[in-house]
């Protein structure tokens, strides 16, 4: 085995390496007997025949070498990179060499190199903490979403005025042409929602069922749907129903509506201590963010590899095309609304990203050296409690046994250990 180590430049390494036939017979063998435990070859059973046997079944020794080529070049890459103490980020970019049957193999081997950090001193970190208050309005918010969820709607014969609910047909033109998603039949609106552009639910108010109104208003001219921004268009509706909204009243009888209390007084005071909690952890996630912020901002990383940049600002894409598709719009409308392509939103997150990866360094590297490290019994226990909370859906739990599940909550476990430690450390100083 000869390997040689080429340095590119500050962040890329190239591997040239040389095996022997020795270096890789094990991995051959190994190879063959797989391939014949998955194939049928005639006089023997599956995963007996031997070496010379499974190579002629299948066309030849290079096919053996070509199976095994994989395994060989990772197992020979990891270790490389483990003797020399080297983080890398991407995929290696492989290039075989040689590889001639029966003899060894030889190939080449790029790698890009993950920056090294310099950690500042954690305990010079100061960040006051603040204290989590619950005003007023935030406990009448949720009331009244309570509320909400019992409202009772009842048919009226009278015109339509704010908070009622109308059911409608709707049909918008520009030009005598219905615009794309321009009409509709018993369509819900409630008015007060301001769904619809500004204008619309104002013609609504004061008609009653079976009334028919026509009318032209203008869209926004930052509307999402740009060949509609700033232009007129004529609305056509017919209401077909209208219904009054009623909330019940916040009273004793509707605390008991919602579990076991037993006056409005104890649900309030109930509201009020799940959103002291809520407000509580929200400003530990904030205290935590921000120590780590600090931490970056007073430690010395080398320079981010291009590739390292790309790779966080396409995940940042990709984070944002979930989010709009989770909307029902498409990723290609939206792009189009907002007249950029995939390479511009590239280029504009790259700030961001450069950000994102100077904190994912930080806190690797404070991880390893505060030695941080999960044990299997916790990853265990939290992935009993997702069973628990996913037994109604038996298909869910075989994701649980998954080893990227695994992998996902040791990652969560670790980060959440590096911020907790990171933070002890800023107290005590």
């Amino acid at each position: 085995m000869n390997i040689q180590q080429n340095k590119l430049n500050e962040s890329e390494i190239e591997f040239l390496i040389d095996l022997d036939r020795a270096d890789i017979e094990v991995d051959l063998q190994n190879t063959a007997k797989h391939i014949s435990e998955h194939i049928n070859i005639p006089g023997f059973r599956k995963g007996t025949a031997t070496y010379d046997v499974v190579c002629r079944h299948i066309g030849g020794e290079a096919k053996v070498y070509e199976e095994a080529s994989d395994i060989i070049i990772r197992k020979v890459l990891i270790k490389s990179l483990k003797d020399n103490k080297l983080n890398i980020v991407g995929r290696p970019d492989v290039s075989i060499q040689k590889m001639v049957p029966p003899f060894g193999i030889s190939f080449k081997v790029k790698v890009v190199l993950s920056p090294k950090v310099e950690l500042g001193d954690a305990t010079k970190i100061k960040i006051k903490k603040l204290e989590p208050k619950v005003e007023e309005k935030d406990i009448k918010q949720v009331i009244d979403n309570l509320r909400q969820m019992r409202l009772k709607e009842f048919a009226v014969n009278r015109e339509a005025k704010k908070g009622d609910k109308v059911i409608l047909d709707f049909e918008i033109k520009r030009d005598n042409v219905v615009i794309e998603n321009g009409k509709a039949h018993d369509y819900p609106l409630l008015i007060g929602d301001k769904k619809f552009i500004p204008g619309f639910e104002d013609q609504v108010i004061g008609l009653k069922a079976n009334d028919i109104k026509k009318f032209e208003l203008k869209f926004p001219e930052q509307y999402f749907e740009k060949s509609l921004a700033g232009k007129n268009a004529e609305f056509s509706i017919k209401i077909k129903q209208v219904f009054e909204q009623k909330m019940p009243d916040f009273d004793d009888e509707f605390a008991k509506t919602l579990g076991e209390y037993k006056s409005s007084k104890e649900l309030r005071e109930k509201i009020e201590k799940n959103l002291k909690h809520e407000k509580e952890r929200e400003e530990e996630e904030r205290y935590q963010v921000n120590s780590m912020d600090e931490l970056v901002k007073i430690s010395k990383i080398d320079n981010i590899p291009d590739l390292m940049i790309e790779d966080e600002a396409h995940k940042m894409i990709h984070e944002l095309e979930r989010d709009v598709s989770g909307q029902g719009i498409k990723f290609e409308d939206y792009l189009k609304s907002i007249k950029k392509s995939k390479e511009d939103l590239a280029k504009e997150f790259k700030p961001k990203a450069i950000s994102r990866i100077k904190m994912v360094l930080v806190a690797r590297e404070f991880g390893k050296t505060e030695n941080i490290k999960i044990d299997k019994k916790d990853i265990e226990k939290e992935i009993e409690i997702s069973k628990k909370a996913y037994l109604s859906q038996p298909e869910m739990l075989a994701r649980f046994e998954s080893d990227g599940y695994r992998q996902y909550v040791e990652n969560a476990l670790t980060s959440r250990a590096i911020f907790e430690k990171l933070v002890g450390k800023i107290n005590k100083s």
